[in-house]
């Protein structure tokens, strides 16, 4: 499972939405949400002085 469908699955989690089951719309929401927490962890993940990506 990637980082991406960890931080999903725990939104949808706690918005208390099945993924299998839900509408369209509900999705996009779970979508916009997952897309703000994703941004939020990697702008902490780089702040981290430990923390060096990949280059090249």
């Amino acid at each position: 499972m990637t980082t991406h469908d960890s931080i999903r699955y725990w939104i949808a989690e706690q918005m208390h939405l099945d993924i299998e089951t839900a509408e369209p719309a509900e999705l996009g929401r779970l979508d916009a949400v997952t897309a703000v927490a994703e941004a939020g962890y990697v702008r902490s993940l780089l702040r981290l002085r430990e923390y060096r990506p990949l280059v090249g």
